[in-house]
């Protein structure tokens, strides 16, 4: 999704979705685009299916480093001590908006992990966590994500009660348009995700999209 330069919140044409059950897809296959909704909106905003993209088989070097990581899974909690977060991380899928569209999901007060779709916590690829950053309903989970700086620790606990640590290597702002920063990676990698920038009380919109690129400690 993210080759043909849409973020969720872009009002698209979209395709029919893969099936809905959430579908096991290699960790390696391209990453679709996704944001957190802006303030007061629906719970959910367009997607379109990820497309494949070339896989680069990992080298001794890669298979060595590999066997030092926890083993990856699906990402059930989230703390950034630096910034006073703790909270629980649902996994999130496509479903279908009043208009019958696809969708991203969203879910309320918690932050979502699109562990099906991008890439499993600790696995070779992105991870792309989102959360909502103010919301009148959906609540603010992701806050005070501009806060963190490099070097920041980001802690997630997966399905089986491993913790997977991460360092904060980016904080920026991109366009929402700019969607080269849910491209699948060659390395373990977490993206974090949220709105920022200005917001436009008349479209009830950002300007841009918050993000928080990390890495395994």
């Amino acid at each position: 999704m993210w080759q043909l330069g849409t973020f969720p919140g872009s009002r698209v044409s979209l395709p029919e979705p893969v099936a809905l059950e959430r579908p096991r897809i290699p960790t390696a296959t391209s990453a679709p685009v996704l944001t957190v909704q802006p303030t007061t909106v629906p719970t959910a905003t367009p997607v379109i299916v990820p497309l494949p993209v070339a896989w680069i088989a990992p080298d001794a070097g890669d298979r060595a480093r590999d066997a030092n990581l926890v083993p990856p899974g699906y990402a059930v909690r989230l703390a950034i001590p630096s910034i006073k977060v703790d909270t629980p991380v649902k996994q999130g899928g496509i479903v279908y908006d009043a208009d019958g569209s696809p969708v991203w999901q969203t879910l309320p007060f918690v932050a979502v992990h699109y562990g099906d779709l991008t890439a499993l916590v600790g696995a070779r690829g992105n991870a792309v966590i989102a959360g909502h950053v103010v919301t009148l309903s959906e609540g603010n989970v992701f806050r005070f994500l501009y806060q963190l700086d490099f070097g920041d620790q980001i802690q997630v606990w997966d399905q089986a009660d491993r913790e997977h640590d991460f360092h904060v290597i980016d904080v920026k702002l991109v366009a929402p348009d700019d969607t080269s920063v849910m491209q699948p990676t060659p390395d373990p990698t977490l993206t974090l995700i949220t709105c920022g920038g200005t917001f436009d009380p008349v479209k009830r919109e950002f300007s841009d999209r918050l993000i928080v690129v990390a890495k395994p400690d």
